[in-house]
């Protein structure tokens, strides 16, 4: 390949990127989104906690409240006294995150009614529904229901634009005794994304031909001495509250500020709030949001700092946002033109560079993009896209890199070439990736050796067709073969009806002893079924016997650089083994291994010792075992 016609193809390769990333953006391709939205979570954990103003707290239906006022829910009564207490206590606005939507009795409601009427500074909760399975709910209705509607917006703007998306079909309201005398009521509807974590508020909700904000918008309003008629929604991209603009999606979304992980907002329980354990004050012109804490409540949501936050929280965070006007705004602009710039600019770079340089132009840029990114983040609010310009970064970089790896691929070729014809798959591979291995001589290393030999195959083959002989030797073989492949040896090669295998060459195996005699085994559980197999059959039972030892011997290449090599074992400890397999005519065993091989697995085998034999290369006698089973 010519460094002009690499060049050339750098750029077709950076075109094709940028155009595919391109169209999966246009597209909304689900995977991309997913991924963007998960940066979006990692960018707040690395953020961390952002201290929350003083003005938001939280009366908490926590496990404390819970063991002392009995099981929840809680009679109406007792909430008339909460009402009471933090609207003596100066409480600013007191917001309900619990549902008032099934009488309980009339002395009890009675009481509830007339607290939230004396306070005169209560938010309740509505619900919608946007499937019509309300209908199996109590409470829920699709009719108009006409004390929601001062709640509602006063002004939309750009109403008749397009259908809303979310456009509820059903609601549950509060009791009317209670709806008819708070002060206001929003929606508490949470709608997570496609991977179940919440990350928008939806500030209107569409129902009945008018719209609706959640409780935390009602509450700042509240706060701030605000009309009904101060707070707009524009279908094309906001809310305002005063003077307050907050940026809306084209679902009327707002991207939830997480302030920071569970009880970063301050939290009281429930029970001493009653019980007046907190100083005088402490909820003095204070937004006092009421919700469970508790995990038995079931009331917890997964958000990018926690996989179990407290919806409660949720609406703090929304409450605080908008009373500090911290918001986080989306931006699409100029990702087209970062992902055609990234990848056009390594599709000229990278084949004009080295390895080295290739990498290190692209970890500087993918660095440097991260970095300006989170910058935008946490400086100035802006989620900007990461995941598709990072994309191109990362697919130009890599597709540059695999076109200059297959035009590079003949290398390995080569030595694929050279040696596949007479060494395993696995050699080949190990040889590619350490070529330096292809030299003659080798390492001296611990390896278990096994060999095994047909017993009378000469006798066999003499009294037999060469069709016959081949065709049992093929089948047996094969057989064994795979069983050495399934316990991960090497096979080293068959000499006639033998067959010589090994384990710890080339790659390292601690247990390389282990392998060995558990092959040995299955060969013989295999040969087993193929006599059964061959008597069935009519035909001649072979029967064979195995050595196995293990010891230091030098692994590697051997024969004549450059015509033939052959990767092997040698030395003593490898003649030992084949002298085992030939002890087992003479103790009529299938299965002999020495005492070397016995050490390492002794834990795990059943074996009997046979004798202590001297064998040819050894001038100090050998105890050798029967290995009958595992343990």
């Amino acid at each position: 390949m010519s460094p002009k016609t690499g060049k050339r193809a750098g750029i077709y390769i950076a075109l094709i990127v940028a155009s595919v990333l391109s169209i999966f953006h246009l597209v909304n391709a689900r995977f991309f989104e997913v991924l963007e939205e998960k940066t979006l979570d990692m960018r707040f954990t690395m953020r961390g906690k952002i201290a929350p103003g003083p003005e938001t707290v939280i009366a908490a239906i926590d496990e404390k409240s819970i063991n002392k006022l009995g099981r929840f829910p809680w009679t109406r009564s007792m909430w008339a006294r909460v009402v009471d207490r933090l609207t003596e206590d100066g409480a600013k606005v007191i917001v309900f995150d619990v549902f008032f939507t099934e009488p309980e009795n009339v002395e009890s409601d009675d009481l509830l009614q007339q607290a939230i009427r004396r306070s005169g500074r209560v938010v309740l909760p509505l619900v919608f529904d946007f499937s019509e399975a309300g209908f199996k709910e109590s409470g829920f209705t699709n009719k108009k229901v006409e004390v929601m509607v001062p709640s509602s917006y006063a002004v939309v703007r750009h109403a008749d634009d397009s259908p809303f998306p979310l456009q509820a079909k059903m609601v549950l309201p509060p009791l009317y005794r209670f709806s008819s005398v708070a002060n206001t009521m929003g929606h508490i509807n949470m709608i997570p994304d496609n991977d179940g974590t919440l990350r928008w508020e939806m500030l209107a909700i569409g129902y009945q031909g008018d719209y609706y904000p959640p409780i935390g918008l009602q509450a700042v309003r509240l706060y701030r001495d605000l009309k009904n008629e101060d707070m707009s929604f524009d279908r094309q991209g906001g809310v305002t509250l005063g003077d307050t603009f907050i940026p809306t999606d084209e679902y009327g979304r707002m991207l939830i500020n997480y302030r920071g992980p569970d009880r970063t907002f301050p939290m009281y329980s429930i029970s001493d709030i009653l019980d007046r354990t907190m100083p005088a004050g402490t909820f003095k012109n204070k937004i006092v949001l009421i919700g469970a804490t508790a995990i038995g409540i079931y009331d917890l949501r997964v958000t990018p700092f926690s996989s179990n936050m407290a919806g409660i929280e949720k609406h703090a965070s929304v409450v605080d946002n908008i009373l500090h006007k911290d918001f986080i705004y989306r931006t699409e602009a100029s990702v087209y033109l970062l992902i055609f710039f990234f990848a056009i600019a390594l599709g000229i770079t990278i084949p004009r560079l080295g390895a080295k340089a290739g990498v290190a132009l692209f970890l500087a840029l993918f660095a440097g993009y991260l970095g300006i990114v989170y910058y935008l983040f946490v400086a100035k609010g802006i989620w900007f896209n990461l995941v598709y310009p990072a994309s191109a970064l990362f697919f130009g970089y890599t597709s540059q890199t695999a076109y200059r790896f297959f035009m590079e691929e003949r290398r390995a070729r080569d030595i694929r070439k050279m040696f596949s014809s007479y060494v395993s798959k696995r050699i080949v591979d190990e040889l590619i990736r350490d070529p330096s291995k292809a030299k003659l001589g080798g390492d001296r290393k611990e390896i278990t050796v096994l060999f095994s030999d047909i017993r009378g195959f000469t006798t066999f083959s003499e009294k037999h067709q060469p069709e016959e002989v081949v065709s049992l030797l093929n089948e047996y073989l094969g057989a064994m073969t795979e069983i050495v492949f399934e316990h991960e040896g090497t096979l080293d090669k068959f000499v006639g009806d033998a067959i010589m295998a090994l384990w710890g060459a080339p790659i390292g195996q601690p247990d390389h002893a282990e392998r060995a005699v558990k092959c040995a085994l299955a060969m013989i559980d295999k040969l087993k079924q193929l006599q059964a197999k061959w008597a069935s059959e009519g035909k001649y039972v072979i029967d064979i016997g195995i050595g196995i030892n293990t010891g230091d011997m030098v692994v590697g290449n051997m024969g004549a650089e450059g015509k033939k090599m052959d990767y092997t074992v040698i030395g003593d400890n490898v003649n030992l083994g084949a002298r085992l397999e030939g002890l087992t005519r003479k103790y009529n065993n299938h299965i002999i291994i020495s005492e070397y091989t016995y050490g390492k697995v002794k834990d795990i085998v059943v074996a009997k010792e046979l004798d202590s034999v001297t064998v040819k290369g050894k001038e100090n006698p050998v105890v050798v075992y029967d290995l009958v089973g595992l343990k």
